[in-house]
């Protein structure tokens, strides 16, 4: 097992099979999710979570699956999500990397999600990269102080394609933030 990141509590490292459940019960509690158009089914969660290995493995920039330091815990994910130019998207800053965090509620509200990403854009830097974006609900404050205590700034507001009019999650948010500045 590969650890990219260590930060004061957590480590960011590879996924393992012990991950799985953990993974697929957070994607499928409407909590976690209430910022997305729906939960997840545990096959999804396995394919996401194969995925994001494969990425992981492929070139150490993906979505790390995070542990606390003091006791082993799986508690989520936080890192970097490639967007391709083919995405849902319309943007003309693609293809870029988006940064993202999903966590346990168990651990919300202490910084957590912060101490990650602030991590993550660290490692980014290392990693030579110049932007990255943050996308969420525009409804989603807990998110939005996150990205603006890792420095970044409001870019644009937008409606996802991928939901109807009416839904409340088609308002959505972009933040950016230029690395090595």
């Amino acid at each position: 097992m590969s650890v990219y990141i260590e930060t004061e509590r957590l480590k960011l490292r590879d996924w393992e099979e012990k991950d799985l459940l953990p993974f697929q019960k957070m994607n499928a509690n409407r909590q976690v999710r209430r910022f997305f158009p729906s939960i997840l089914s545990y096959r999804r969660s396995e394919l996401d979570m194969q995925a994001m290995k494969k990425n992981l493995e492929q070139d150490g920039i993906g979505l790390f699956a995070v542990e606390l330091k003091e006791s082993g815990e799986w508690i989520g994910f936080v890192g970097l999500n490639y967007i391709p130019a083919n995405s849902q998207y319309n943007f003309p800053e693609l293809p870029f990397y988006e940064i993202g965090w999903r966590l346990i509620p168990e651990v919300w509200d202490n910084g957590i999600a912060t101490e990650g990403a602030k991590a993550v854009l660290g490692y980014a830097t290392e990693k030579g990269l110049k932007d990255v974006f943050s996308i969420a609900a525009e409804s989603n404050a807990a998110s939005r102080r996150v990205m603006e205590k890792i420095g970044m700034t409001l870019m644009d507001t937008f409606e996802l394609p991928a939901v109807s009019e009416i839904h409340p999650l088609r308002p959505q948010v972009r933040y950016h933030k230029r690395l090595n500045e």
